[in-house]
């Protein structure tokens, strides 16, 4: 990530933080809320979603940063919270879909990706947005994998320390997520 705070100024400012200085913490929420919103806009795939996670990640923050523990990385922490929230509300979403059987936002979906012209050259940003569409799909464990780590660029082992999922499990979520994606860019091709 470009743009942190450097550690000590990172550590200053969370120690005011906790002291109640609301200054230093909107130094560090406007740092870093356009990450946190990267990461809950790749999970969930929806803007005003990402939005309300973002905000009520600070809030969580904000209300346990007396927990909060500098030997582990910032970024990793506030991760953590953002991943977990993603989860919860995936879950809701879910049980929503389950009670009232709605697919048809799905079946659109479908639709606009059959009609999609494959006979012209992607470019960088059709390819990012096709593979955004493939994600939508994977199971979320596979989802917040393949996010954290081919699309933030995280390491497994900070992957790991997110998710709170053992090394293997993230390999193996990883790895079937790249292959249903790359079977679903395959199939297209056809």
């Amino acid at each position: 990530m470009q743009n942190n705070i450097p550690g000590e100024r990172l550590n200053e400012l969370i120690d005011k933080s906790k002291k109640g200085d609301v200054h230093a913490f909107e130094i560090i929420v406007r740092t870093y809320q356009r990450y946190a919103f990267a990461v809950a806009f790749r999970i969930l795939c929806c803007e005003e979603d990402a939005k309300d996670i973002v905000q009520e990640s600070f809030v969580r923050i904000w209300k346990h940063l007396e927990s909060y523990d500098t030997n582990v990385k910032f970024t990793t922490w506030m991760y953590k919270i953002i991943v977990n929230l993603c989860y919860d509300k995936l879950k809701s979403e879910r049980r929503k879909k389950k009670l009232f059987d709605n697919m048809t936002d799905e079946i659109q979906e479908i639709k606009s990706l059959s009609s999609v012209n494959l006979e012209k050259e992607f470019t960088n940003k059709e390819t990012a947005d096709l593979i955004k569409n493939f994600s939508k799909e994977l199971s979320a464990k596979q989802k917040t994998v393949f996010v954290l780590r081919d699309m933030e660029d995280l390491s497994i082992q900070e992957v790991v320390e997110i998710t709170g999922m053992s090394e293997s499990s993230v390999k193996t979520n990883l790895f079937f997520a790249r292959q249903n994606i790359r079977k679903k860019i395959i199939e297209l091709e056809k």
